[in-house]
This record gives C-alpha cells, structure tokens and sequence, in this order.
C-alpha cells in the first residue's frame, strides 16, 4: 500500500494507476467474500481500461540511448 501512496502523492497518474492495478490484484488474490471479489474484480477491469486509454510513455530516444551507454 505505501507504493500506492507514494505514486498518489508524486501526481504521476499512469503510476497510480498501475499501483492501484497491483493493490487491486493482491486483494482479489486474498479475497473469501463472493460479493467482495465481484466488487474488486470490476474496478481492476476499470483500473485496466483507464490504464489502457492513457497515452502511451514515450521511449527512451536512439540519441538518448547512445549518450547513456557512452557511444
């Protein structure tokens, strides 16, 4: 749970997302309520779909790539 708070306070909203995506997981994973499960297993599905509709993160460019690795 603190990666979750700490992505929620960095303001980076895919990270977030991502955290609460994995939270989410580890709670279904754990879950013994049926009408819990249903309930979790809906946000993800939603978590994932927000996930999926977010632009995606630009790679690292070729220039960036080759002055890291000192070419």
């Amino acid at each position: 749970m603190a990666d979750l708070y700490a992505a929620a306070k960095s303001g980076n909203r895919r990270k977030t997302l991502e955290c609460l995506r994995d939270e989410l997981a580890r709670t279904i994973a754990v879950c013994d309520s049926g009408r819990d499960m249903a309930a979790l297993s809906k946000r993800l599905m939603e978590v994932m779909d927000e996930i999926d509709g977010l632009p995606k993160p630009r790679g690292e460019s070729p220039l960036a790539k080759a002055r890291r690795n000192g070419s």
